[in-house]
């Protein structure tokens, strides 16, 4: 006797069904917004000047596609680098931390404080020690998106089992093999968690940077747009962060589903097995 229904019309279990209820949600409520948008100003509600209908913002994207398109790879040079720089960094720094306790107790309030600090504030301080180049935006990627990945990552290695470390210790486990076998496994849910956050902050912190004076990318296209009164094209360069801020998130997901593929097994696959 089965005590579940496998009928997948009322549990879509299935990988088409599961995208379908992530995807078609909030892309109904896009459609929705921008067609709202576009009816207030068809009839005047909203002001061109103020805000520009969406329709006048696909004619800039598409129009101005290719120079959008070469400002942001510069914007994409440096945040993909800063992002795997902050990405190794904040591993290594978070396994210091843990093994070595007056290191973490010394560096973890500082590493808090430096958070503190409004990134708008500390960026152009770092391009004006670094100069207006490469080298200033990457280290405000690096910055911004060293947090996450440290904090998130400390805390899974310190949520492992107590038990499950104590009977590693009594197998006579080393510290290399506690840490590859049982440590690191256990946190990569915090750790993805991390890079998924620091995944979205690394094209914004690159455009920071920009603004401070720091390269050349979609950042300062913007900029040029809006002073030039072109809101159209402005809001269309924002569409691009939108856009790469979402592939960069899109790509960390991929890459955690990948590395624990155990995670989309199906809910409850097992128990329908066993009590059929």
């Amino acid at each position: 006797m089965r005590l579940f229904s496998t009928d997948k019309r009322m549990n879509p279990t299935n990988a088409g069904g599961r995208f379908a209820l992530r995807v078609l949600p909030p892309l109904l409520l896009v459609v929705i917004l921008i067609a709202a948008l576009q009816l207030l100003a068809d009839t005047g509600v909203i002001r061109h000047y103020v805000l520009p209908a969406p329709g006048e913002v696909a004619r800039s994207l598409v129009q101005d596609f290719a120079v959008m398109g070469n400002y942001a790879l510069c914007t994409l040079r440096i945040a993909l680098p800063g992002f795997l720089l902050s990405a190794l960094t904040g591993t290594a720094f978070a396994l210091l931390m843990d093994r070595f306790i007056l290191l973490s107790h010394t560096a973890y309030p500082f590493i808090v404080i430096s958070q503190t600090i409004p990134t708008l504030v500390i960026t152009p301080v770092i391009v004006l020690i670094f100069g207006y180049g490469d080298m200033a935006s990457l280290i405000v990627v690096i910055l911004v998106c060293f947090f996450p990945v440290t904090i998130n990552l400390l805390q899974g290695l310190r949520s492992v089992d107590d038990d499950l470390l104590q009977m590693m210790h009594t197998m006579g486990a080393s510290r290399a093999a506690i840490l590859r076998h049982l440590k690191f496994p256990a946190s990569l849910p915090s750790f993805f968690a991390g890079i998924r956050i620091s995944s979205t902050y690394c094209v914004m912190a690159a455009v920071l940077a920009e603004w401070a004076g720091g390269g050349e990318g979609i950042g300062i296209y913007m900029l040029r747009m809006k002073r030039s009164f072109r809101y159209s094209a402005m809001f269309a360069s924002i569409l691009w962060i939108i856009a790469l801020s979402l592939i960069f998130y899109a790509v960390a997901l991929f890459a955690e589903r990948f590395s624990m593929p155990w995670r989309e097994r199906p809910a409850g696959q097992t128990d329908r097995r066993s009590l059929s």
